[in-house]
């Protein structure tokens, strides 16, 4: 999902509203409150790996990473993306990023 894409969702919302955060697959009773949205500054990696069933799995971390474990350009794509990250717990910064 793009910020566009989030911003498009929540133009009718309630600005006071609680946003939750519910991990895939659980009970929605599940659902924590969203505390922190983490404006990562330095661009991070996108990794897409299709499976051996043809599903794709993806993954994002830090450029410094460079590739994940196991990665391999037969059946894996990477590239440069810019990430915003929302947390139920605020993540640990480095000085080039922001929270609010």
């Amino acid at each position: 999902m793009r910020i566009r894409d989030m911003l498009h969702c929540l133009q009718n919302a309630d600005p006071d509203a609680v946003i939750l955060y519910l991990v895939s697959f659980p009970d929605v009773s599940d659902a924590d409150e969203l505390n922190h949205a983490y404006v990562v500054t330095d661009v991070w990696l996108s990794e897409r790996n299709r499976l051996v069933d043809g599903l794709l799995s993806s993954a994002y971390h830090p450029t410094e990473h460079r590739h994940s474990i196991g990665w391999n350009p037969e059946t894996e794509e990477q590239w440069p993306e810019r990430v915003v990250i929302l947390s139920t717990q605020l993540p640990q910064a480095t000085d080039s990023d922001s929270t609010s």
